[in-house]
This record gives C-alpha cells, structure tokens and sequence, in this order.
C-alpha cells in the first residue's frame, strides 16, 4: 500500500497506469478507502511531500528498505502541514483513485 502511495510523490508525470496501479492495491489490501487516505496523508505525506518540491526530485521510485526505515520513524500526529499547492496537487491525485475505483466497481 506504501509502496503504490508513494508513486503519487514521485518527480513525473502521474500516468492513468500509475493511478490504475494505486487503485488495484488499495482494492486488493482490503483496506477502507478511510484508511487508505489516513495512511496517505499521515503517514505517506509527511515523508514524501518534500520531494514534489525539490528542484532535483526523485522520479524512479525510492528503495523498500529506506521508505520503511523513513514511514517507521515519522511521527505520525496527523500534523499535514505543507505548501497549499503541494496539498493540492496530492488532493488531485488522490481525487483520480478514487475516480478509478468507483469505475471499477
């Protein structure tokens, strides 16, 4: 679930594939859509979001070992502060999950 999450914070243009990618593993977790976005917005963004900001952004994709080295020692207060256009940007995405999830079922 992470791992799919994580391809929304990535330094490229997000393909209908990716989104299909992202839609399939939260329907196959077993996860509700709440949760999902809880681990999105606090536990996947706090981590990732500075990358859509950086000039030299990671673009392909970010080790197993160091996204859970990373997501195991935030913090996870629900504090989801960070630039209003970054914000919007995952809003967005995650609005196109879910477009690709209410078209599957």
């Amino acid at each position: 679930m992470w791992r799919a999450l994580s391809d929304l914070f990535l330094d490229t243009e997000i393909t209908d594939t990716t989104y299909e990618y992202i839609a399939r593993t939260i329907d196959e977790s077993g996860l509700s859509l709440v949760e999902a976005e809880n681990i999105l917005w606090y536990e996947v963004y706090p981590v990732l979001e500075k990358n859509l900001r950086s000039i030299t952004g990671v673009w392909d994709g970010w080790s197993d070992a160091w996204l859970l080295e990373h997501l195991s020692r935030r913090s996870f207060a629900g504090d989801v502060r960070g630039r209003s256009s970054t914000k919007k940007e995952i809003k967005a995405s995650w609005l196109r999950v879910l477009d690709v999830l209410s078209k599957e079922e």
